[in-house]
């Protein structure tokens, strides 16, 4: 197996592991109120969202929630860049490639909003938020999720367009 693809597998394993620490560490902030856990959070853009979010949570939680994510975004963009960096040697069209290169730098961008949002959460958990902060918080969730949404799409066309050229 080669070195590039020891490490992506890695860093699959890596995220992976979080994803799965991150959901069983944050199963309280999953209530009635908050069926989507830390996103209630992520997307409080009011004062008055987020005093009902975190009104039902244990603050407690919700900063080691938050603490552990940062590994997660270090897991997650490592994934994305090895993933991507991958993918861009499968393609021979230029414009493809060039995609990829850009969704590498997508990629840091995604964890840097991430890494962003999560000081403004902890912030704003410690009671020092305004609404602007609680929209950028909101704004850096949303861009990040498209982001990552727009990668996998790209490591997924690129599976596709490997088996078609398979068969």
């Amino acid at each position: 197996m080669q070195k590039s693809s020891v490490h992506l597998l890695l860093a699959s394993l890596f995220s992976l592991i979080m994803i799965v620490v991150l959901r069983w560490q944050g199963k309280e902030l999953i209530t009635p109120l908050t069926p989507s856990g830390i996103l209630a959070l992520e997307f409080a853009n009011t004062p008055e969202k987020l005093v009902s979010v975190v009104s039902v949570w244990n603050q407690e939680t919700v900063r080691n929630n938050i603490l552990i994510d940062f590994l997660f975004i270090m897991a997650y963009t490592w994934f994305f860049i090895l993933g991507v960096g991958k993918c861009i040697g499968q393609w021979t069209h230029r414009f493809m490639q060039q995609l990829g290169a850009i969704g590498i730098r997508m990629a840091f961008l995604a964890g840097i909003l991430d890494v962003t949002e999560n000081i403004l959460m902890l912030q704003s958990i410690n009671g020092h938020y305004s609404l602007s902060s609680l929209q950028l918080t909101m704004y850096c969730a949303s861009i990040k999720f498209g982001i990552v949404i727009l990668l996998l799409f790209f490591i997924i066309a690129t599976a596709g367009s490997r088996l078609f050229k398979r068969n």
